[in-house]
């Protein structure tokens, strides 16, 4: 039987899906906001963009070949540590194919919000 952790998620030897400094974050915004938690307040913004990227065409990200490159990398590093179990249930439903595509498209959403971030388009954060 596998020993339970800080490090592992139960019933798995691979590293834990979320860091513990994430909770530190989320609690350093929750007392910075003035009204309600950090989720009431940014979640709408945050949804408006989603929503605006989704009914426009994809993003351009303009990336090199290389990014490109590395992007597919990073899905398959990604792929590599699900957990056991969870990889199991996963390919059960989906080809793996099919989840390095989500897995890709994830990471294109995230550089599509960061440049926003950068651009100024989430300035009301």
């Amino acid at each position: 039987m596998t020993q339970q952790t800080p490090d592992t998620p139960p019933g798995g030897d691979s590293q834990r899906r979320e860091p513990d400094w994430l909770h530190e974050f989320e609690e350093l915004a929750n007392r910075e906001l003035e009204h309600g938690s950090s989720c009431e307040q940014v979640h709408p913004i945050v949804l408006e963009w989603y929503e605006k990227l989704l009914d426009g065409d994809p993003p351009s990200l303009h990336d090199r070949d290389s990014v490109v490159q590395a992007t597919a990398c990073l899905t398959t590093e990604i792929i590599n540590t699900i957990p056991d179990e969870m990889y199991d249930k996963l390919t059960t439903a989906f080809e793996e194919d099919e989840m390095a595509g989500w897995i890709e498209y994830v990471l294109m959403i995230g550089r599509a919000f960061e440049r926003s971030l950068h651009d100024g388009e989430l300035d009301d954060l």
